[in-house]
């Protein structure tokens, strides 16, 4: 099996070409270079053991997709004379992206036993997730149905990405993870067309789950909406009934930090019909990401992950993947500088955490705000009683 070293390094180099490619004008030739160097670091990411390399990885693919994506679009608008024809539309259909450039499929190797805390957040998406699809026969003899929707929602960096790979994993299930971006077109009709795609794509596989990541940016209210947005919401919601009458062995996940800015429609019952809450890690998940993210730096014997814990109550997991770095830096400074080298200690956290004030507080203010506007308090109630 290729390492993640080689594969990341076979992606620099097509990521290296394909620049070079780009600025001398061949932007078709780029778009594939971007395309595979987005592949290899994806495969990279599938490889590497450390949790911060792998985040690294698959941000170098989403930003390669993404490049690839809006030269792709270039490649269509130059291909027909920088013209759409009268209805609107791209006569030679370059507005399609591939099945490559929607979707990077992958096998989740992270469970519920590798997040800690939340417990109670767990049970939930079992019963919303897992459940349909271990225990089906007795679903159907109940008469509940599987395949409805489940929206992710809360504050941003609190692991709602981290929470749906689990219950992929959890239950046996190809994880599709679709980058909400690249499902957006200017072309006329595309948007609808891609998003038909990967449901098509998803009922290939035996058992698989779907996951719209900021689906606030493709499913907002059509209310407030221009007409290709109001297209891309109706494309969502026959997609979504196809899923709750066709019997696929399909649940579609979806995570926002801005629930309330979705279509209401997509909320109904047979679409985004259950809502979980995905608040700030609690004590012993804080103390959870601490042991992960200090586990391959060098620790001094009286650090203290649970009175660190203790110390960022409202921190989110990535306030606390933050604050690791920076109390990291500080003695990594010291050496630069000519200083002794020296193991991270517990007055750097402190120092680090003084001075840094939970992120998702500004989120639970302007929240509230935006929930009272739109007069859904009772539907997002979790976020009044925090």
């Amino acid at each position: 099996m290729t390492s993640a070293i080689t594969l990341a390094a076979q992606a620099r180099g097509y990521s290296k070409a394909a620049k070079e490619l780009e600025e001398s004008g061949q932007h078709e030739r780029a778009r594939q270079l971007y395309l595979k160097a987005a592949k290899l670091y994806n495969d990279a990411y599938a490889s590497a053991g450390d949790e911060m390399d792998r985040n690294t990885q698959r941000d170098l693919a989403e930003h390669l997709f993404a490049k690839a994506q809006s030269l792709k679009s270039s490649s269509a608008k130059y291909s027909s004379g920088g013209l759409e024809s009268s209805n609107g539309s791209d006569n030679r259909d370059e507005s399609s992206l591939s099945k490559d450039d929607l979707i990077l499929k992958e096998i989740p190797n992270i469970g519920f036993p590798d997040i800690g805390g939340l417990e109670d957040v767990k049970e939930e998406i079992r019963k919303a997730i897992i459940y349909p699809f271990t225990h089906k026969e007795l679903y159907r003899m109940y008469g509940q149905k599987a395949g409805e929707g489940i929206l992710l929602y809360g504050p941003p960096g609190c692991g709602k990405t981290m929470m749906a790979k689990a219950a992929a994993k959890e239950c046996g299930a190809e994880f599709i993870s679709v980058k909400t971006s690249s499902i957006v077109s200017k072309w006329v009709g595309a948007s609808e067309k891609n998003i038909k795609q990967i449901f098509d794509t998803a009922r290939q596989s035996e058992r698989a789950i779907i996951f719209f990541d900021e689906i606030d940016s493709v499913a907002v209210r059509r209310s407030e909406s221009e007409d290709y947005a109001k297209r891309v919401v109706n494309e969502m919601l026959a997609q979504m009934d196809g899923v709750d009458t066709a019997g696929d062995d399909l649940l579609v996940l979806a995570a926002t930090n801005e629930p309330w800015s979705i279509d209401p429609a997509l909320r109904r019952p047979g679409r985004f019909s259950k809502l979980v809450f995905i608040p700030e890690p609690d004590l012993e998940a804080r103390a959870a990401i601490f042991d992960i993210q200090l586990k391959d730096r060098p620790i001094d014997d009286e650090v203290d992950v649970m009175a660190l814990a203790g110390m960022t109550d409202s921190y989110s997991g990535a306030d606390i993947a933050s604050i690791c770095r920076e109390a990291a830096d500080i003695p990594l400074g010291e050496a630069l500088r000519g200083g002794e080298i020296r193991k991270i200690g517990m007055q750097d956290f402190a120092t680090v955490i003084e001075k840094r004030k939970p992120s998702i507080t500004s989120w639970y203010i302007g929240a509230r705000k935006a929930i009272q506007k739109t007069g859904e308090e009772e539907v997002f109630g979790e976020i009044f009683s925090g």
